[in-house]
């Protein structure tokens, strides 16, 4: 009887500390569904399993402009499935609107310093599926360097393999000519706007 008491007092001190060593990272509003992606990587870790000990740990980590977001959960929390209701509560107020994010992916994206894997890996992001891997092979196409992209063209390697090789290009390639990406003619045609609009 004694020795059930002791394993049974060990097995609540292992879970004491389990729940210690979970470190919460602030949270991410860009991409909650990544974050929420992390912090269940870090329960795994730690072995929590409980529904209701991942609720908490994910409320007591939460600064208080996000928990005002999801103030009626905490105050009448539900008897079951608490973190699953929290977590798509805080993705759905902190996501994208599908529509947003295509917009960002058709016009918003931009290559600046990003590795071209990089890019792709954004672009692929925003999309989440809902863009054919033809149309996602041009849009990310235009926003590389002219050099990449002339060189690219001739290729016919999925679009992985061609984002690797991108990025071997720009490696090699002089940064100054990596400048010259093809959103440069839009900048060229403002500037001859305001020009227009001047005279």
């Amino acid at each position: 009887m004694e020795d059930g008491a002791q394993l049974a007092s060990e097995a609540q001190q292992n879970a004491e500390i389990a729940r210690v060593a979970v470190k919460i990272p602030p949270f991410w509003r860009a991409d909650p569904a990544l974050w929420f992606k992390q912090i269940e990587s870090q329960f795994v870790i730690a072995g929590v399993t409980q529904d209701s000990t991942k609720f908490h740990t994910v409320v007591a980590a939460m600064e208080s402009s996000v928990l005002s977001k999801i103030s009626d959960i905490i105050i009448n929390t539900p008897t079951s499935n608490v973190y699953s209701i929290l977590k798509e509560r805080l993705i759905s107020s902190f996501s994208d609107s599908e529509e947003k994010r295509l917009r960002r992916l058709f016009s918003n994206v931009e290559g600046g310093d990003k590795k071209p894997t990089e890019i792709l890996n954004e672009m692929r992001t925003l999309s989440q599926g809902k863009v054919s891997e033809e149309l996602l092979k041009q849009l990310w196409m235009q926003r590389l360097p002219l050099q990449v992209k002339a060189i690219l063209s001739v290729s016919e390697d999925n679009l992985d393999k061609l984002s690797v090789m991108a990025d071997k290009i720009c490696d090699t390639t002089d940064v100054t000519e990596m400048n010259a990406y093809t959103t440069q003619p839009t900048l060229d045609m403002q500037s001859l706007e305001k020009r227009i609009e001047e005279l």
